[in-house]
Parts: structure tokens; sequence; C-alpha cells
């Protein structure tokens, strides 16, 4: 028992004194100094600012400095903002403290410049010739790059791959995902549909040049588009159908273009479901495209009804209606 009072006697005392001892080092001077954005880009403005529980900050005359230089001065300037150096170089801001009692505190702060920018695209399917961008649609896959902006000196920009990276998704670190020069990165969609939370960070080899980007990602429905198969030009991306189309020839053929579905090469993993006027067309089950027939002895409007899923991913899947007209008039 004696022993066992000595080691808590001992323990309790080391304690204290580590106690006492961090008091002391935060109630030095009691000011901290802080800046926004952590990882500016150049040019952008950088605001920096002081707070303290033991110093009235609103009374005190405050002294900004950068580089040595005054910059701005007034009583209760607790914020200061300074655009970000080049990259490559630094600023040294100083605020000089002077308390309504007298007594004076200086805080410094070095600002760099250093960014990532992250590119994305899904890897779901998309026509040829496609313009706009490849939207993350449920479950998909998604390929994104890096594009670091970090050098030591102005004129010596850091190689990409020379640059350690370090990927996390929804805050925590992507396993496989950290390496020299790993760039890019690929990411499966998740099963239940939500934002996807992405950032990487980017250091030199000797750890003195560090940045970091983010980027979030909302999943889109997939959709399908119906395009003309035409006999001599293929088939008409430039021209989509929505909604309804006119049948004036004796025979048409329309392809259903799954966008943003999760294809493999064969494409044998998406089941078509055709329904014409509410009727279901097993013998297309497997048919990406339609053919309709004109029947000038018939006239009027047929509605039809697809459903492509995926079997793979099971909350792919999407629905699109599509009136015909038959009609005598139509031109």
């Amino acid at each position: 028992m004696k022993k066992i009072s000595i080691i808590i006697s001992i323990f309790t005392f080391l304690l204290f004194s580590a106690y006492a001892n961090a008091q002391m080092q935060t109630s030095i001077d009691g000011v901290n100094i802080s800046s926004f954005p952590d990882f500016p880009a150049e040019g952008t403005n950088v605001s920096i600012s002081i707070e303290s529980y033991l110093i009235d900050l609103d009374s005190a005359s405050i002294v900004w400095m950068v580089n040595e230089k005054t910059k701005a001065h007034g009583v209760g300037m607790k914020e200061f903002q300074v655009p970000a150096p080049k990259i490559g170089s630094i600023l040294n801001v100083k605020a000089i403290i002077k308390a309504s009692n007298g007594r004076e505190v200086i805080k410094t702060t070095a600002i760099k410049s250093g960014t990532v920018e992250i590119i994305w695209e899904s890897k779901g399917y998309y026509p040829p010739f496609f313009k706009g961008k490849n939207l993350f649609s449920y479950q998909n896959t998604i390929h994104l790059v890096a594009f670091p902006h970090l050098a030591s000196t102005v004129s010596n920009e850091i190689n990409p791959k020379n640059i350690i990276y370090k990927w996390k998704l929804g805050g925590k670190y992507i396993e496989n995902g950290s390496g020299q020069g790993r760039q890019s990165i690929d990411i499966q969609g998740d099963l239940l549909p939500k934002n996807l939370e992405i950032s990487v960070e980017a250091y030199s080899q000797d750890q003195k040049e560090f940045a970091m980007g983010s980027i979030e990602i909302s999943p889109t429905e997939p959709s399908i588009v119906f395009y003309e198969m035409n006999p001599l030009y293929g088939i008409m991306y430039n021209k989509a159908i929505y909604d309804s189309f006119s049948l004036y020839k004796t025979e048409v053929s329309l392809i259903a273009s799954p966008y943003g579905f999760n294809s493999n090469k064969k494409g044998d993993n998406l089941e078509y479901t055709w329904s014409i006027n509410d009727v279901e067309q097993p013998d297309l089950s497997k048919n990406q495209s339609i053919t309709l027939k004109r029947d000038v002895k018939i006239t009027g409007v047929s509605n039809i009804n697809l459903v492509i899923t995926n079997a793979q991913e099971i909350m792919q899947r999407a629905i699109s209606s599509l009136s015909v007209d038959y009609r005598e008039d139509v031109q």
C-alpha cells in the first residue's frame, strides 16, 4: 500500500507540474493569431486575425506589418487582409499589440501560397461526341486527377510526379490512395446515394511545401435518351428525341442511349424492358433499339415505354416514355 501511495503521489505531482507548465506556456502572452484560408491561391485575399482572453484587444493599439513594412494600424484592429504571395515566396506578417495598460505583445505568422485543383469525370456511359460533362450517376466509378501548385522558389514549381499525395474519402484516408506521384485515383460510388466528399493532401518530399484541395460531388439518376438510327448517316446523335416522335416514314429505328449507366464492353449487364401501349414486349428484353413500321391503314398514337436496369448495380435504373404519332396528316 505504501508503494502504491508513493506512486500515486509522484504521478499527481508530475501531472500537476505538466498542467502548471502548460498554463504558464499559454499565458505567456495570451494572444492567438490565425489566417484563413489555410491554403490560399496566389493573389487571393488572406484574412489574418488575432484573439485573446487575457488582453482587451478592442482598446489596444495594433500595428500590422508585412515583411517588416507597416501596412495598417489602429485601435482594436483585430483583423487584417493581405494578398497571398506568388507561389514559392513567403509573406511574414507581424501584429504588434500595445494594450491600454502599456503591455506589448508581438505575434507573427507566415503566409505561403499553394493550391490543389481536383478535376473528375464519371466512367458511366455517355454517347460519342457528347459535349457535356459526364455526370456522376448512382454507383458510377469516377476518375479524379489532382493538379497541385507548389514551389520552393518563385521560378521553380515542383513537378507533380515528385509530389506525395494522400487521398481521403469522407475524411478517411483511402486504402492504397497515398504515395509519390499518386496524382489520380478511381472511386466507386456507394450503394446508398450520397454526396462524395473527396480531398487530397499534397506535399513536397522534404515536407516544407504543403497544400490541400477538396471537392464534393452529388450523384444523379441515370437517364434514357432516344435517337434515330438513320440507314445512311448512322445514329443521329445531333438530334435527341424527347416525349414525342412523328413517324412519317414507312419504317424507322430508334435507339435508347443509357446515359450514366455502368456498361461493360458487351453491354449484357443492362436489361431493357420495352412496352407498347402498356403491353410488355419480352422479345426485346436485350434490345437497345426498336424498329417501328407504319401501316397506312392504321392511324393514331402509340405509347412506348422503356425501363433500363443494371443487373449488377441495383441503384442504376431509369424510365423513359415516348409517344409515336402514326396519323395520316403527319409530314
